[in-house]
C-alpha cells in the first residue's frame, strides 16, 4: 500500500501523514512511497478505522498528549533500516564534470571510469544503452550524481517564462491547480480534454489540430481544475513555453503507439525550466499490448523521468484518452500532486495576472484572456497590461457565459481593452487614478512598417490572434534561413485584412500570407485591381508549406560547367563577312547552340569562347549530336587547325544535397 492509498482509505490528507511519517523516524519520500510492514502498523495504530472522516481523524491528532511533530521513542527505537548502499570500489580522481549531451564512451573517458562500469549504473538508474548511445543532459547529470562526480551544472535558461507577479500580505485561501497539457501533435491532448470536459472542441479545430492557447475549468469528483490546453505543432513553440510559465503541473500526453517525439522533448524541458512536476499520461493504450507501456516507461528514464514503480518520482498513469480508461485515476494523481504543493491564492487583494490570448472582437474591441494568479476580477475595474490597460467591460468565462467577477486561476476573457495587448503581459486591476496617469505616460501603438531591403522577398503578415502572429513570425525566420535571399516582413497585424494593407502590399511589392482571418470586400475589389496577391490559410501546416515553396522558388538555382560534347576539325574555312568556320565532326555526345567551346591542339589548350554560329548542312540549328558534321563559330577565336579537338561546356543547374 502507498501513502496516499492509506491517507484516501482513512479520509486524511496525504501530506499530513507524510510529514507523520518523517517526523517518526520512517523513510518516506512522499505520498507516492510505498508501506512496509512496520509503517503501515503505526498508522493503524495512530489512525483507529472508525476515524475515517478527515475532520474527526484532525479532531483526534489534536487532542493526542504529545504533538505529532514529536518523535515516539518506541517506534524510533524499532526505526526500519536504511537501505544499505552498496561499497563502490575506489575510482580514480576526475576533473570536473561539465553537464552537457555525449556518448556512454565519452562519458567514460570523461570521468576515467571503464564504459562496460558506465552501461551497468545506467542499467540500475532503468536507461538502457550501448557505448555510442547519446545520453541527454539530464541523464548524464543524474548519472554524475550516482557516482559522485564533481560536476557544473548550465544554467537554466527562463528567458521564456513570464514575469514573476509580487503578493504582499492578504487573505489566502486554497485555489484549484493550473494544469498545463503538453505533448506532440496528434498523440491525444485534446481528446483528453474532449472526455473531461465532456465537448468536442477536436471537432471544431481546423485540420484536426489545436491552433491556440485555450484555458478551461473544469468540475471533477475529486475537486475542481484548470486546464491549459497547448498547440502541438512545431511552430507554437513560444505558445508553449509560455502555458508552462503559468500553470502548477504539467501532465505529458505520449501516444503508446507513437513514443517520446520531437516536441514531447521540448514539452520536458519546458515543465522543467518552469520548474513544476510533471505527470506523464501514456495515451492511447487500447492500441498497442501491454509490453509498450514499459517500453514508454523506459524511454521516459532517459529524460530523468524515472517512474515511481521503478523507484523514481514520476507518475506515470496509462490512460485511453478516446473511451476514457484511467482518466478519472489521472484526476485524482493531479488533485494528489496540487494538495501536497498547498496552493494558495490571496482573494481580497487587486487581480494580477497574465494575458494568455489577445484579439480584435467585432462589438467588443480588443479583447485578452486572461488568468489571474491572485484576487477578484470584477466587471468595471480598472487595469494596466504592458503597453496598454483599460476598464473592464464584460467578462466571458469557459463555458460561454457572462459572469460579473472571477476569482484566481479562472480563465476569462477580458473586453475592455485601449489596445490589443501582447500575449504574456502583466495584467493588474489599479484605482482610476493610477490607470489615467498610467494612460497618459503609455505610448501610442502604430503600425511599424519596415524599411524595404533590395532583393529581399516582401511580405505581408496578417493573423486572427497575437499568438498566430507570432508563431508565424518564427516559422519564417527560420526559413529565412535556407535562403540566400531575405524575407522582409513589411508588416505583422491582427485582424481582417483591409483596404490600407491591400494599398501598403501594393506600394511595397509584398504579397499578403492571412492565418484564420478574411478579406474585406473593398480590400478584395482593390486587390484585383491591383493586382495584390492574397493568399488564405486556415490551418498552419499547409501556410508553412507554402513558405516551403516559396523558399524553394526564391533559392538561387546553382549552375556548373558541365562537358556534353566533343568534335574534331576536319577543314577550316575562312568566308569574307562571315569570319573562320571550323568544320567539325561530332565525336562523342552532343554540340549544343548555347554552348562554350574550349579548343584543344594536343595536350595544349589554345582557346575558347561562346559559340557565335552553329550550322548543319548550311542550316542554322541547336544541336548538333555525334556522327554528324557541323560548322562551328566561335566568338574571340579563329586560329583554328586542321584536327584539333573541340570540347563543348554547357551550364547546368545541380541540385544541392539535404
Amino acid at each position: 500500500m502507498r501513502v496516499y492509498e492509506f491517507s484516501k482509505e482513512r479520509g486524511l490528507q496525504a501530506k499530513e501523514v507524510v510529514k507523520l511519517l518523517q517526523d517518526n523516524g520512517f523513510d518516506v519520500k512522499n505520498h507516492m512511497s510505498a508501506l512496509d510492514e512496520e509503517s503501515l502498523k503505526f498508522l493503524e495504530k495512530r489512525f483507529k478505522p472508525a476515524a475515517a472522516a478527515p475532520k474527526k481523524a484532525k479532531a483526534v491528532a489534536k487532542k493526542e498528549p504529545e504533538p505529532i511533530s514529536k518523535p515516539i521513542k518506541k517506534v524510533s527505537e524499532k526505526k526500519p533500516p536504511k537501505p544499505v548502499e552498496k561499497a563502490k570500489p575506489k575510482e580514480p580522481e576526475s576533473e570536473v564534470l561539465i553537464i552537457e549531451p555525449m556518448s556512454v564512451v565519452e562519458f567514460a573517458e570523461k570521468t576515467k571510469r571503464p564504459v562496460n562500469s558506465i552501461i551497468v549504473t545506467l542499467l540500475k538508474m532503468g536507461v538502457v544503452a550501448t557505448k555510442n548511445q547519446m545520453l541527454t543532459e539530464d541523464v548524464v547529470a543524474k548519472l554524475a550524481e550516482q557516482l559522485e562526480l564533481p560536476i557544473i551544472k548550465p544554467k537554466v535558461d527562463k528567458s521564456s517564462l513570464l514575469k514573476e507577479i509580487k503578493v504582499g500580505e492578504g487573505d489566502f485561501k486554497e485555489r484549484p491547480p493550473v494544469v498545463v497539457v503538453l505533448g506532440h501533435v496528434d498523440h491525444g491532448k485534446t481528446t483528453l480534454l474532449d472526455f473531461i470536459r465532456k465537448t468536442r472542441v477536436a471537432a471544431r479545430e481546423k485540420g484536426g489540430i489545436t491552433q491556440h492557447l485555450g484555458a478551461y475549468e473544469v468540475q471533477t469528483k475529486q475537486g475542481n481544475i484548470i486546464f491549459l490546453d497547448t498547440p502541438g505543432h512545431e511552430a507554437f513553440y513560444k505558445i508553449r513555453g509560455r502555458g508552462a510559465g503559468v500553470a502548477d503541473i504539467a501532465i505529458l500526453i505520449v501516444a503508446a503507439d507513437d513514443g517520446i517525439m520531437p516536441q514531447t522533448v521540448e514539452a520536458i524541458k519546458h515543465a522543467k525550466a518552469a520548474e513544476i512536476p510533471i505527470i506523464v499520461a501514456i495515451n492511447k493504450v487500447d492500441k498497442v499490448e501491454k509490453g509498450r507501456v514499459d517500453a514508454i516507461r523506459q524511454s521516459l528514464a532517459q529524460y530523468d523521468l524515472l517512474p515511481e514503480e521503478w523507484g523514481g518520482d514520476v507518475i506515470v498513469v496509462p490512460i485511453s484518452a478516446k473511451f476514457g480508461e484511467g482518466v478519472d485515476h489521472l484526476l485524482e494523481m493531479v488533485i494528489l500532486r496540487s494538495q501536497l504543493m498547498e496552493l494558495t491564492a490571496d482573494i481580497a487583494g487587486p487581480a494580477k495576472g497574465h494575458v494568455l490570448e489577445s484579439k480584435p472582437e467585432k462589438g467588443r474591441g480588443s479583447v485578452g484572456t486572461v488568468l489571474c494568479h491572485h484576487g477578484k476580477l470584477k466587471v468595471g475595474d480598472f487595469f494596466i497590461c504592458g503597453q496598454t490597460g483599460g476598464k473592464v467591460t464584460s467578462l466571458v468565462d469557459s463555458e460561454g457565459h457572462r459572469v460579473k467577477e472571477v476569482g484566481p486561476s479562472i480563465p476569462v476573457q477580458v473586453a475592455g481593452f485601449d489596445a490589443l495587448p501582447e500575449v504574456g503581459d502583466l495584467f493588474e486591476v489599479v484605482p482610476e487614478f493610477e490607470y489615467r496617469k498610467a494612460k497618459a505616460g503609455l505610448s501610442e501603438r502604430k503600425v511599424q512598417q519596415r524599411p524595404l531591403v533590395e532583393g529581399a522577398l516582401n511580405l505581408l503578415i496578417k493573423a486572427d490572434t497575437n499568438s498566430s502572429k507570432e508563431a508565424l513570425l518564427g516559422a519564417i525566420a527560420k526559413l529565412g534561413n535556407k535562403l540566400d535571399k531575405d524575407f522582409n516582413i513589411i508588416h505583422a497585424g491582427v485582424g481582417d485584412v483591409s483596404e490600407s494593407d491591400i494599398m501598403l502590399a501594393a506600394n511595397t511589392g509584398a504579397a499578403i500570407y492571412t492565418f484564420h482571418v478574411k478579406v474585406e470586400h473593398n480590400a478584395q475589389l482593390l486587390a484585383q485591381r491591383y493586382d495584390v496577391a492574397v493568399e488564405t490559410y486556415d490551418v498552419i501546416y499547409k501556410l508553412l508549406d507554402a513558405f516551403e515553396e516559396l523558399v524553394e522558388r526564391g533559392k538561387e538555382v546553382k549552375k556548373v560547367l558541365t562537358k556534353i560534347g566533343e568534335a574534331v576539325v576536319r577543314k577550316v574555312f575562312d568566308i569574307k563577312g562571315v569570319g573562320v568556320i571550323a568544320g567539325c565532326y561530332v565525336k562523342d555526345g552532343r554540340i549544343s547552340r548555347n554552348g562554350t567551346i574550349t579548343v584543344w591542339r594536343g595536350k595544349q589548350k589554345i582557346g575558347s569562347g561562346p559559340i557565335a554560329s552553329l550550322q548543319r548542312e548550311r542550316r542554322v540549328v541547336k544541336e548538333v549530336h555525334a556522327g554528324f558534321e557541323c560548322g562551328i563559330v566561335i566568338n574571340g577565336f579563329t586560329d583554328w587547325a586542321v584536327d584539333d579537338r573541340a570540347e563543348c561546356y554547357l551550364e547546368m543547374a545541380v541540385e544541392e544535397k539535404k
